[in-house]
C-alpha cells in the first residue's frame, strides 16, 4: 500500500498527495550506496567507492603546465597524474571585474565580468603560476577534470563564494517575501567582499541557522587559505565530504519521511550532523539491524539492475528505449503493446504522457547529463504537444541537476540539456563489452567482484556449508585475490567457512556461481 504525506501549496491551493520519500543506505568499507525511493520506486541512487572516491568540490592548489591561447584554455597540475582543464571564462584576476548573472541557482556559481573587454588566457596566467582550483567535473571518457578558479563552499543553507562579492537566493525559493527577507538576513551575516548564495533548504530558515552556517563557511575558507599559503604546490588544499555526509548536507530533508542505514559508525555521523545541521530531522533516522540485505529487503537489487537496460516499460504497455553514447543520449517513445480502446491520437497521448513523467525518473536515476533528446510519439493536436511539455518541465521540477528544455521539433522531438558533472550510472558500474568490440556494456570487473563479496557474505550468514566453491572469470577472480584477498579472509573467519575461488575463463564477465564444496549443491548463480 502506497504512503503518502499532504503538501500544502500557496494559501487558498489544494492539498495535494507527496509520495513518501526514504533514503536508504548500505555502507561498507569498499563503497557506500545510497538511494531515494519514492513509494519505494528506486529514484535517485548515489554511489562512492572507497577506491575512487569524487573530485568534484574538492580544492586544490596547483601549477599551471600549459596555457593554449588557440583554445582559450590552460592545463593545471593538481597532482592527480592527468592535469585539470581550465578554460579562460573559469579564471578570476580581481574580484571587483565580476558581477553575477541570472537571479540565482545554488547549481550555477558562474559570474560574468562586468566589462566588455575580452579576456585572454595569455594575460591571466604563466606557465609554472601556482593558483588555487576546485574540481567542477569528474574526469569523463579521455577528457580530464574540469577546473574552475571559482571557489564555493556548499554548506547546508548557503554556498559561500570566496571569489565573487555577490548575494543572492536560489531560483527554486519563488515567493518574493521570503525571498526578500532571506536577502535582508544573508545581507547582515556576510563577510566583507565574500558572496554568498542563500540554497533551496534555507527557505524558512532563521538569522541563528543563515549565522551559523556563515560561521562554519567562514572559519573553512580562513583554513584553506592558511593551506596555499603554508603548502608546496601540487597539494589538496580541501577534500569535499564523503557520500552519507554529502546526502545529509544536500538532500535530506524535511520533504524525506524516513533515513534508514546499516552502518553504525555512518548512523552515528549522521546523527553527529545533523545534531548541528537540523537537530529535529534527528528522530527519522534509523539504524537497521535486520539479518537481510538492506537492500534485498528493500527489492533494491533488482531495481539497480533495471537502470542498467536499454529497455523500459511503461504502465500501459509502451516502453522507452534509451541510448547513451559520449556525444548525446537519446531516448525513444515506443507504444509497444498498449494499442488503447478509443481514437489512435488518444492512445499516443496517453503513452507520451507516461513517457514524459518516466523519462524523468530514468534521466534523473541514470544521472544522465549533456544533450538529451527525447523522440516521443507523434500528434496531431498542437493542444496536446503543450501539455505533454508541460508534463515534461513538471516532472523536472523534483530534479536537484539544472536542466533546461529548449522545446519540440515538428517532429516530435524533444530537445533538452541537463547538468553533468559526473560519469553517468552505466559507465560508473559498467565498462565496454568485450565480446562485441566496445559497442555495448557490460558490468564492469570492480563492479562485478563488490557484488561477488555481497552474495559470498551472505550465503556464508545464511547456509551450513562449512565450505563454498566461487566459479567467475578468470580476471574477476585474479583482481579478487589482488585487491580483496583481506576481505574474503575476514567472511572466513566471522562465519567459519572456507571459501574457494576457482576462475574460468568460459564464464561470462558478469556471471558466477557459488556451490558447497564437494557436493556441488548450487547456492548461488547470476
Amino acid at each position: 500500500m502506497k504512503r503518502y504525506r499532504r503538501k500544502t501549496g500557496k494559501r487558498g491551493a489544494k492539498e495535494r498527495k507527496e509520495p513518501y520519500r526514504e533514503l536508504v543506505a548500505s555502507v561498507d568499507s569498499r563503497e557506500a550506496r545510497i538511494c531515494l525511493l519514492e513509494d519505494g520506486g528506486l529514484t535517485e541512487l548515489f554511489i562512492e567507492r572507497t577506491a575512487q572516491r569524487r573530485l568534484v568540490g574538492n580544492i586544490y592548489k596547483g601549477t599551471v603546465k600549459s596555457v593554449l591561447p588557440g583554445i582559450e584554455a590552460a592545463f593545471v597540475d593538481v597532482g592527480l597524474g592527468k592535469n585539470g582543464f581550465l578554460y579562460v571564462s573559469d579564471v578570476t584576476d580581481a574580484v571587483e571585474d565580476y558581477e553575477y548573472f541570472g537571479e540565482e541557482d545554488e547549481e550555477e556559481l558562474r559570474p560574468k565580468r562586468k566589462h566588455k573587454r575580452r579576456a585572454r588566457i595569455e594575460d591571466m596566467l604563466k606557465r609554472g603560476q601556482e593558483i588555487m582550483v576546485q574540481v567542477v567535473k569528474e574526469p569523463m571518457g579521455q577528457k580530464g577534470m574540469r577546473l574552475t578558479n571559482y571557489i564555493s563552499l556548499p554548506g547546508r543553507y548557503l554556498v559561500l563564494m570566496p571569489t565573487v562579492n555577490h548575494l543572492g537566493v536560489s531560483r527554486k525559493i519563488e515567493d518574493e517575501k521570503e525571498r526578500e527577507r532571506l536577502r535582508k538576513i544573508a545581507a547582515q551575516a556576510r563577510p566583507e567582499g565574500l558572496g554568498l548564495i542563500v540554497r533551496t533548504l534555507g527557505e524558512g530558515k532563521g538569522k541563528e541557522e543563515i549565522e551559523a552556517d556563515v560561521k562554519y563557511l567562514s572559519g573553512l575558507w580562513q583554513k584553506i587559505l592558511r593551506r596555499m599559503e603554508s603548502m608546496h604546490s601540487p597539494s589538496l588544499l580541501h577534500q569535499d565530504l564523503g557520500q552519507v555526509a554529502r546526502v545529509v548536507r544536500d538532500v535530506l530533508d524535511d520533504d524525506i519521511d524516513r533515513f534508514v542505514i546499516d552502518s553504525k559508525p555512518d548512523y552515528d555521523t549522521v546523527l553527529n550532523l545533523l545534531e548541528n545541521l537540523a537537530p529535529h530531522l534527528k528522530s527519522r533516522v534509523e539504524l537497521y539491524r535486520g539479518q537481510t540485505a538492506l537492500f534485498e529487503k528493500y527489492d533494491i537489487e533488482p531495481q539497480i539492475e533495471k537502470a542498467l537496460r536499454k529497455k523500459v516499460w511503461l504502465p500501459s504497455g509502451g516502453y522507452l528505449v534509451i541510448d547513451q553514447a559520449e556525444a548525446l543520449t537519446t531516448i525513444d517513445v515506443n507504444t509497444g503493446k498498449f494499442t488503447g480502446k478509443k481514437k489512435l491520437e488518444d492512445t499516443v497521448f496517453t503513452t507520451n504522457m507516461e513517457a514524459a513523467r518516466e523519462v524523468a525518473r530514468q534521466v534523473r536515476l541514470r544521472d544522465i547529463g549533456g544533450i538529451i533528446l527525447v523522440d516521443f510519439i507523434d500528434m496531431e493536436k498542437p493542444s496536446n504537444r503543450g501539455k505533454l511539455l508541460a508534463e515534461l518541465e513538471q516532472a523536472f521540477k523534483t530534479d536537484r541537476s539544472k536542466s533546461y528544455i529548449l522545446g519540440m521539433t515538428e517532429l516530435g522531438v524533444v530537445q533538452m540539456t541537463r547538468k553533468r558533472t559526473k560519469l553517468s550510472l552505466t559507465p560508473s558500474l559498467c565498462e565496454p563489452c568485450p565480446y562485441c568490440d566496445g559497442s555495448g556494456w557490460v558490468k564492469s570487473i570492480t563492479t562485478t567482484m563488490l557484488q561477488i563479496l555481497r552474495q559470498l557474505e551472505k550465503q556464508c550468514k545464511e547456509n551450513s556449508q562449512q565450505a563454498v566453491t566461487l566459479t567467475a572469470h578468470k580476471d574477476v577472480v585474479e583482481r579478487l585475490l589482488a585487491d580483496q584477498s583481506d576481505t574474503i579472509a575476514k567472511i572466513e573467519q566471522q562465519y567459519s567457512r572456507k571459501i574457494t575461488l576457482k576462475p574460468s575463463s568460459d564464464c561470462h564477465l558478469e556471471f558466477f556461481s557459488i556451490t558447497e564444496t564437494g557436493s556441488g549443491e548450487l547456492l548461488e548463480y547470476t
